[in-house]
Order: C-alpha cells, then sequence, then structure tokens
C-alpha cells in the first residue's frame, strides 16, 4: 500500500512561504546538489495538494509536475483546469484511502497548511521529509497549523548540505 509523504521546505523560524505566497528565499536546486527531490519524485505517482498551493504553483509557469497525477482539494473548480489536474470537493481522507489503494508508488502530500493539519486530524500522513533552509523569515504561512492532538515523530535520517539546508525524515507515530 502507497505511503502519505509530507515532503516540505520550511524557513527556520517554520514559514513555508512568504504571507504573500512568496518562495523567493527557497534555493533553487542546481545540476550539483537536487537536495534529493529526484530520487524522491521518482518514487511518487500522484500528488495531493490544496487550491493556494496550486495557485501559487501554477504562478511559476511550466506546471513542474507534468506526466504525475494531481488531486486538488478545493470549493471551487478553475474554469481551464490542467490535464492531469483533477479537482474535488471530497473529504480529503476519503480520496487519500482510495489513492493508497489504486497508486503503485507514494503519494506526495505537498500542502498548504489547512490540508496539512487536516492529514494529520486524520491520520493519514505516514512520512514527513522536513527540508530546514537558513533564513529567518519573521512572518509568512506557518509550516503547522493548530493542532487537536500531538503528534509523535520518529527521526529516521539527518543530512546536512554544503549550503547548511538540513533535511530531516520522520516517521509519524500513531496515538
Amino acid at each position: 500500500m502507497a505511503r502519505v509523504v509530507l515532503y516540505i521546505a520550511a524557513s527556520l523560524d517554520g514559514y513555508i512561504a512568504r504571507r504573500d505566497g512568496g518562495l523567493d528565499w527557497l534555493p533553487v536546486p542546481g545540476a550539483a546538489e537536487d537536495y534529493g527531490y529526484g530520487k524522491f519524485i521518482a518514487g511518487i505517482d500522484v500528488l495531493v495538494m490544496g487550491r493556494k498551493t496550486y495557485e501559487i504553483t501554477r504562478s511559476f509557469g511550466a506546471w513542474p509536475y507534468a506526466g504525475r497525477r494531481t488531486v486538488v482539494f478545493s470549493r471551487t473548480t478553475p474554469s481551464a483546469p490542467m490535464a492531469g489536474v483533477e479537482f474535488t470537493r471530497r473529504g480529503v481522507g476519503e480520496v487519500v484511502e482510495e489513492l493508497r489503494n489504486q497508486s503503485q508508488k507514494d503519494i506526495w502530500f505537498v500542502g498548504g497548511g489547512e490540508l496539512v493539519q487536516a492529514g494529520f486530524a486524520g491520520g493519514l500522513i505516514d512520512d514527513i521529509i522536513l527540508t530546514l533552509v537558513p533564513v529567518i523569515l519573521g512572518e509568512g504561512m506557518p509550516l503547522f497549523l493548530r493542532q487537536e492532538k500531538t503528534i509523535p515523530l520518529r527521526l529516521r535520517s539527518s543530512q546536512a548540505f554544503s549550503d547548511g539546508l538540513v533535511q530531516l525524515s520522520y516517521t509519524v507515530g500513531r496515538r
């Protein structure tokens, strides 16, 4: 059965984007260093994300996930959805469980905060790969919204990169 992985980057003070959604502070992976992204994305065949994350990603230009199924949770559907992108109003738990049973590879829980909050509340997220970027933004969109319960994590690995990024991989415990 497919695992659900929250793969995300955050500033040292816990923000995933500037207040306006800006990501200019994130390093752009170069040919010499991709921070494990190539290996990660090779193990993914479906992505799930919230509408705000979808809109921010669309603003980059070319769709970076072409060839991979993407499910966007939204109360509204755009007039011209992209090929390979599905919009749903269904519950996160129901959709993720269907995807787990259909997927040959893992599921990337892309974000944002509301979707991640629902993923933790429903016990849907199995693993977290968090890349900490050595910058303090001071404000922005928080990595984690308020949770109703404590979520125990078990560190699987950590890796420091020469440019100061640190990647932490956790397995999510169940209570």
